[in-house]
């Protein structure tokens, strides 16, 4: 960085004193101090709906031909914010928005000395990608792999930004293959989700939760039936269905075993003398000692944790609303009926 040689307000030639620790330029006629301060520059990380972000080639030095996020230096008379997003629209041809400060960091230039680079995350809100001002080239780049910055404050600024991101991400991909899975009921599909730990903590625990069920059952009023059941053989279909439950998730269990199993229990609560509420109700309040297990398993206090419940709670939703559906049809399915009765003939 080129030292200045003569005084700005009175000409004469500058010399040097060691002021508050340091050795510093003093004007020799007037006394100015010139206090090398590090400047302000501001830099923008954008990102498209695909979590691509926004780079520019350097058309001039320094790092020339090197890549990084639109970069530059702010201007009397403008905040940092602004600088910023003068930078983005000169640089890569984007109208934008800032969305919030990412990092503030410091970079030794060859050329201009010490610099502080301030980095905000912006969104875009007009205009096309296209290279201009000091640029050669501006295109997204996948988040992961990125090439080579110019500045090492910027690959800190996008591992801040990734971090900040992560959840929010994890849980709209998440939502996004819950949703597919569920809509297109695709047996055999795939799935990893977000509560898929949670479900698995379920199955770790089944026998506590059927437990905390059977006492449930056998005091409940909406269940009065079940207190004359066999306690043992209700456990072991409770841990089935606790098994099928984790099956499904899995999507282990094809459709017609799923049906096959839960018409069969409405038939064989039907000939226990079971009435049809109180075998649906035994299938809610399982599900609810499952929600409340899962509820006491953790303190949840990040977005990503709520959303696990939520999404949880939403296959549970699903699970136990067609194993009711299908205990149902089983449960009407095992009447006595006699032959159909005739139509009456045709008016003639």
């Amino acid at each position: 960085m080129k030292k200045k040689v003569y005084c700005t307000h009175c000409g004469m030639a500058l010399g040097t004193d060691f002021l508050d620790g340091k050795h510093r330029q003093v004007c020799a006629g007037c006394k100015t101090v010139y206090y090398e301060n590090p400047l302000p520059v501001a830099s923008v990380i954008l990102a498209n709906a695909k979590r691509e972000i926004l780079l520019v080639r350097r058309a001039k030095e320094p790092f020339r031909g090197m890549w990084c996020c639109p970069i530059g230096f702010a201007e009397t008379g403008e905040s940092i914010e602004d600088a910023a997003l003068r930078e983005l629209r000169e640089e890569a041809g984007i109208e934008g928005r800032i969305v919030q400060l990412l990092d503030v960091g410091s970079h030794v230039n060859p050329l201009y000395g010490e610099l502080v680079i301030v980095t905000f995350e912006a969104e875009k809100t007009g205009g096309y990608e296209r290279a201009g001002d000091d640029a050669s080239e501006a295109r997204y780049f996948p988040i992961m792999n990125l090439p080579k910055l110019a500045f090492d404050s910027q690959e800190k600024a996008l591992a801040r930004f990734v971090e900040l991101k992560k959840d929010l991400w994890s849980i709209h991909d998440s939502f996004e293959t819950f949703v597919e899975s569920t809509v297109k009921d695709r047996i055999g599909y795939p799935v990893v989700l977000l509560s898929d730990e949670l479900a698995n903590a379920v199955q770790e625990n089944s026998e506590k939760i059927v437990d905390l069920w059977l006492d449930d059952i056998t005091t409940n009023p909406s269940t009065r039936s079940y207190r004359r059941l066999d306690r043992q053989a209700l456990h072991l279909r409770a841990m089935i269905i606790m098994g099928q439950f984790g099956a499904w998730l899995r999507k282990e269990k094809s459709e017609s075993e799923f049906t096959s199993f839960y018409r069969g229990l409405g038939s064989e609560r039907k000939e226990d003398g079971v009435p049809l509420e109180e075998a649906i109700s035994s299938l809610s309040l399982l599900k609810k000692h499952v929600w409340m297990f899962t509820y006491s398993f953790g303190v949840w206090e990040k977005a990503v944790d709520i959303y696990r419940m939520f999404e949880l709670g939403e296959r549970l939703v699903y699970f136990f609303d067609r194993a009711a559906y299908h205990t149902a049809v089983g449960y009407a399915g095992n009447k006595t009926a006699g032959p159909r009765p005739k139509s009456p003939p045709p008016a003639p």
